[in-house]
């Protein structure tokens, strides 16, 4: 109401209607001439920002030269308007909606989107032309007018406050859209058209992929960043379906240093027609819907077939693309910015967080606390023989006598049963059952149960377990008889090192994977990698970690210290799963520390570089 209310006392010839959009430069509204009946979008730059009147009087002349400039895909800007604090644009309405909202709405085929694109050098050309740069060119600033004519918006509020300067907070976060923003705007010189030209492609790269040349995420610092120091994912590897003439007219665009674009919007508009041109023929504009109504070499190159592929002409693709995400990342949001908060972009101040001490010991302690409960095997204890005293000889000892029975499982096993056991009878048969970690891994067939000079004997073949396992075990004697089976529990030693088992290995291999696989995950956390990487480097720390305590009471049954039980296995796994958990938080926080030394390292570069004078300055006045 407070807005309204100031537009209505600086316009009264205007009624004011809704709110349309606002952002970090101000509020647009709707708004109607009394007499004219003319639909006109009304635009308050946010008073904060305009306070200065160093500000306000750079303003007034930006408007002047905005008004002058006649393009049929330009917002004509009808009036403006200073009252009290508050500097007012009257531009024409627009109610087709934006290029962003058709985009996530319908999606374009690429036709189209290589049409949308003509128009934007276009409309950029024809202000170029009068020394206008627009400096904040993406599908949110091209607009459909009822009559569907497309027209670029949003001129020089980017160069009405900061001059030749990109604007940052003191958190950091840039005013305006960096996701299209050039390499050289961040540092404050040399821009030129080819600024607006590394922007239009961005915007072609998109509407092409559904995707952006750069991962938008880390903040908007960060991602300004990416554009000054990384190149761009080539269109054809998140395109492969994008013909290789306009692929390689987009990627010219992306050209980190200006000298490698296109000189002008106009030479980026007519590589873009003679592309679209090769690959679907001359009729390619006329079939994408989307009306270029200035003549030009632009036009002219979009509306004859190109000799450089003749076999492509007349072709057409129409699979539509829509965007992968919803919303472009935004700089600083809302409008009660004030222009003593903001600062060139090279002096913003990066806040490096402080290394993650007490996740990382957490992390320490708790694995500690995992390898020693799995090398002393918690929860174990010793089988308690059923039988009792000189029952039953096992390979010659006697299970209750304490202790565990030592086997060879090479050879075979004697069983002698001395005193038959009670509410069984006379056994008929018997069978050896070795377990380790509460499974069970060797089974001897079961044998019938013969006189012997002794006794009643069973003998045993396990040999087909000799090389699963070996060193402490837990064995089961099974005998059965007309009444029932007994079962008696006990320790048993196995001769054979576990080092020279199946399991053994199994430990070792486990070991090398451990080690091995949780300090890639944590150098690629700790180099700070993208988001979807560092999630799936925490879960896969966490899996490690499992395996970890899984590894460690192994490694204690292959050094005889214990025989493992399954609350043996169990409690060190989930400890060892905390603490690879932990250890991901912590190497996360890390990568976030490694990401900020990164930016404040290359902005330390970047103003270094903004300091030098330009090779020679710039052949357009830079208006916008």
């Amino acid at each position: 109401m407070e807005i309204e209310s100031t537009l209505g006392a600086a316009l009264p010839g205007y009624e004011i209607g809704a709110e349309l959009g606002r952002g970090a430069f101000g509020v647009v509204l709707a708004g109607r001439h009394r007499q004219l009946g003319r639909e006109v979008a009304i635009k308050q730059l946010s008073p904060g920002l305009v306070s200065n009147d160093i500000v306000r009087t750079r303003f007034l002349s930006e408007a002047q030269v905005l008004a002058s400039i006649d393009h049929p895909h330009i917002v004509p800007v009808y009036d403006y308007v200073e009252h009290d604090d508050a500097c007012i644009l009257v531009m024409e309405r627009l109610g087709g909606g934006t290029v962003w909202r058709r985009f996530v709405d319908r999606g374009f085929d690429q036709q189209t989107a290589c049409a949308v694109a003509l128009v934007a050098c276009s409309g950029l050309s024809g202000a170029h032309q009068r020394g206008v740069l627009h400096r904040d060119m993406k599908p949110e600033n091209m607009l459909f007018g009822g009559d569907g004519v497309l027209k670029v918006t949003d001129f020089g509020i980017a160069r009405v406050l900061g001059e030749d300067d990109t604007l940052a907070t003191r958190d950091g976060e840039l005013l305006g859209t960096p996701a299209y923003m050039a390499p050289e705007q961040a540092s404050g010189v040399d821009l030129g058209p080819t600024t607006d030209v590394y922007a239009a492609g961005v915007m072609l790269y998109e509407l092409l992929s559904g995707r952006l040349p750069y991962p938008e995420e880390g903040g908007s610092l960060a991602i300004v960043l990416r554009h000054i120091n990384e190149d761009p994912v080539p269109l054809t590897e998140v395109a492969p379906g994008v013909p290789t003439h306009v692929a390689d007219v987009v990627m010219r665009a992306l050209a980190r240093d200006p000298a490698d674009r296109f000189e002008s919007a106009e030479a980026f508009g007519v590589a873009i027609g003679q592309a679209a041109s090769a690959s679907w023929g001359g009729g390619w504009l006329d079939r994408s819907g989307i009306a270029l109504r200035e003549p030009g070499p632009i036009l002219a190159s979009a509306q004859h077939a190109s000799a450089m592929d003749t076999g492509a002409a007349g072709g057409r693709d129409g699979a539509v693309v829509r965007p992968v995400i919803d919303l472009h990342a935004g700089g600083v949001a809302g409008t009660g910015l004030v222009l003593s908060d903001l600062m060139p972009l090279r002096r913003a101040p990066v806040t490096v967080p402080p290394f993650p001490t007490r996740l990382a010991w957490a992390g320490a302690v708790v694995a500690a606390i995992a390898v020693v409960l799995g090398l002393l095997g918690i929860g174990s204890s010793s089988p308690t023989p059923v039988l009792g005293a000189g029952s039953v000889t096992v390979a010659g000892h006697d299970p209750a006598a304490g202790g565990r029975v030592p086997l060879n499982l090479d050879h075979q096993i004697p069983v002698l049963i001395r005193n038959l056991p009670a509410g069984v009878g006379r056994p008929g048969t018997a069978q050896l059952v070795l377990s380790l970690g509460g499974l069970q891994v060797v089974r001897s067939t079961a044998v019938p149960v013969v006189h012997g000079s002794a006794g009643l004997l069973a003998t045993m073949d396990a040999s087909a377990g000799r090389y699963v396992v070996g060193g402490k075990l837990a064995g089961e004697l099974k005998l059965s008889g007309p009444r029932g089976t007994v079962t008696d529990d006990f320790g048993v030693q196995a001769a054979r090192s576990p080092f020279a088992t199946f399991g053994g290995v199994v430990g070792i291999v486990l070991l090398l994977f451990v080690v091995a696989y949780a300090e890639s995950l944590l150098r690629s956390l700790r180099r700070g990698r993208r988001r979807d990487n560092r999630t799936a480097a925490v879960v896969g720390l966490v899996v490690v970690g499992l395996v970890g305590g899984l590894t460690a009471t192994l490694w204690g049954w292959m050094l005889g210290i214990t025989g493992p039980t399954f609350v043996a296995f169990i409690v060190p796994a989930a400890l060892g799963a905390i603490a690879g958990l932990l250890a991901g938080l912590a190497g996360q926080q890390v990568g976030e520390r490694t990401r900020a030394r990164r930016q404040a390292n290359r902005l330390v570069l970047v103003a270094r570089r903004s300091a030098s004078p330009p090779a020679e300055p710039s052949p357009v006045r830079v208006g916008g």
